[in-house]
């Protein structure tokens, strides 16, 4: 076979894969669109996440309340000695 058929015979399996690829996002360009115009709602469960995110905020603001000091001491202490192993 001649270089330049087997070049040809590439450049259509090309071309017709990227036409395939241009449909496809032609295609979902065309649903994002639709779906765009659509009022959006929301998911059964929703509030169910927003409650667990509200509890999930309420606990890190206690535990943050409650062990703040003690990993500021536990950090600052724990770094304090490493300096003092590591000569310089």
């Amino acid at each position: 076979m001649d270089p330049w058929k087997h070049f040809s015979a590439r450049h259509d399996h090309y071309l017709v894969h990227y036409l395939e690829l241009l449909a496809e996002a032609e295609q979902w360009r065309r649903v994002r669109a639709v779906m765009a115009k659509e009022p959006r709602t929301a998911p059964f469960f929703a509030p169910a996440l927003i409650w667990l995110g509200r509890r999930m905020i309420g606990w890190g603001v206690r535990l943050h309340a409650r062990y703040d000091k003690a990993w500021d001491d536990s950090v600052i202490h724990h770094n304090a000695a490493k300096v003092e192993e590591e000569p310089y």
